[in-house]
């Protein structure tokens, strides 16, 4: 049986594997900063290249980080769309980490062999055994579907190179059949999770100047307060209206198109609340409550189809150790709101901003960056039933979320190109974002053949439709 003897070429060929991905892993993709994008996705292209594909670069501007393409002809019926990202977030303090953040330093941890590294789990990692899964298939003749590659690196700074090369290429990547983004997927019990949807995010700086209200155009001695007014107090009570006391948004109309679950998502909904443990997820984010009140089902809904708004962070005036008796001249907020079924990204921050100027505050600024708006498919479709069978094929019975309260730029396929979209995958993992990134180097292995299994499932399924 062609799948099973995949299989065991990837076992087979996994200490080359595991070899090169550590190689890729070394190499920085810091895309905040520019350290070792380049060289990273010169290495990229160079593995594609290998696969027998002519790939490229593409850059929206000179200040963009480049995307790698490429065009696969397995001489296939079905096309998929393959995405990725080899960006990755910067290490932050060094001494928080037990070993070098680019040195791929396999371990042991609690019983297990993990990879230490930045990008391993989010999502570099993920991204080569994609690579190398491909590889086995076309190393035995066996590549069930062709891939167009695309592969950014600006995804943790929503970049524009992915959506304008979308955007100019559109007629030719909307012939696709469905589009896939592979990842580590398994919680930390070992069951994947594969999602159909991902909430938008909306992120944006609201500003304040005290000049604009008649307060100091600089800083100036905190005794001063008792009769100038301080631009950090009316920032913070701006944005205290945004929300009511229990943190749930109430920006005006902002609920007016959420639009709840389907009977499809109620169904999964459903279906999860009897599987999963919300202590145990409570417990693993450190907090000792959830802010909300309810059922598993009621709970899960929240977490899934209700918009949310953070405050991601504020700056004003000191913030260093010790005291300096200062009233500010200049304050910010950082925010960010999750974007559900049906909200749109310009309607919300146009109702942000009316909600702030019907309360006085014309003077707020606000500061835009490139935001993602959310992405749903039916659970039913071709590419998320081929995720779904793929894992089962392997042994596992994963969890199926109808959303999940991350993002990622999938609109461009489900909205843009109107390509379904799918995609998971084994390998377990953590600490995204913080120091000693990881993943568990057996489950790195199970990933690849998870490839394997959804891409032959969906060929499978297409060509029997």
């Amino acid at each position: 049986m062609p799948l099973e003897d995949l299989l065991t070429d990837i076992d087979k060929a996994w200490p080359n594997h595991l070899r090169r991905t550590r190689d890729l892993l070394k190499i920085p993709s810091v895309s905040f900063t520019g350290e070792g994008i380049r060289a990273s996705a010169d290495a990229l292209q160079a593995l594609i290249e290998k696969l027998g594909v002519k790939a490229g670069q593409y850059r929206a501007s000179a200040k963009s980080h480049p995307l790698v393409h490429g065009y696969l002809d397995a001489g296939a019926e079905q096309t998929v769309l393959m995405y990725g990202m080899y960006d990755v977030q910067p290490v932050g303090d060094l001494e928080l980490w037990d070993y070098p953040p680019f040195a791929a330093t396999i371990t042991n941890r609690r019983g297990r062999e993990v990879l230490i590294n930045r990008g391993v789990y989010n999502s570099k990692a993920s991204l080569t055994g994609s690579l190398l899964a491909i590889e086995t298939m076309l190393n035995r003749d066996e590549m069930p579907v062709n891939v167009r590659f695309l592969f950014e690196g600006e995804e943790e700074l929503g970049g524009q190179s992915l959506p304008k090369y979308v955007m100019k290429n559109k007629l030719v990547l909307s012939k696709a059949d469905a589009a896939f983004g592979f990842d580590y997927c398994e919680n930390d019990k070992g069951v994947p999770v594969v999602t159909a949807g991902m909430k938008g995010c909306l992120f944006f700086d609201l500003i304040t100047d005290g000049v604009n209200q008649g307060g100091p155009p600089n800083e100036i001695h905190s005794s001063d307060a008792v009769w100038v007014q301080s631009p950090v107090w009316r920032l913070v009570k701006a944005i205290s209206t945004l929300v009511d006391e229990n943190q749930r948004p109430v920006v005006d109309g902002i609920w007016d198109t959420v639009k709840g679950p389907d009977a499809e998502d109620k169904a999964l909904i459903k279906a999860l609340a009897k599987r999963i443990d919300l202590d145990a997820y409570r417990d693993s984010l450190g907090v000792e409550h959830f802010k909300i009140k309810g059922s598993k089902e009621e709970l899960l809904t929240s977490y899934m189809f209700d918009p949310s708004l953070n405050i991601c962070g504020i700056e004003a005036g000191y913030n260093d150790v010790g005291t300096k008796t200062v009233l500010p001249s200049h304050a910010e907020v950082k925010i960010d709101i999750r974007l559900v079924p049906d909200m749109k990204v310009e309607d919300t921050i146009a109702k942000v901003m009316a909600h702030l100027r019907k309360r006085g505050y014309n003077d707020i600024k606000v500061r835009r960056y490139e935001d993602y708006p959310y992405t749903k498919v039916p659970a039913h479709e071709a590419p998320m039933r081929a995720t779904i069978d793929g894992m089962k094929a392997l042994g596992k019975d994963p969890e199926v979320w109808p959303m999940t309260a991350g993002s990622a730029p999938f609109y461009l396929f489900s909205d843009v190109l109107k390509v379904p979209w799918g995609g998971a995958g084994l390998g377990q993992g953590g600490n995204a974002h913080a120091p000693n990134e990881y993943a568990v180097v057996s489950t790195m292995k199970d990933f690849e053949k998870s490839v394997v299994a959804t891409l032959w499932e969906f060929a499978n399924q297409k060509s029997s439709d």
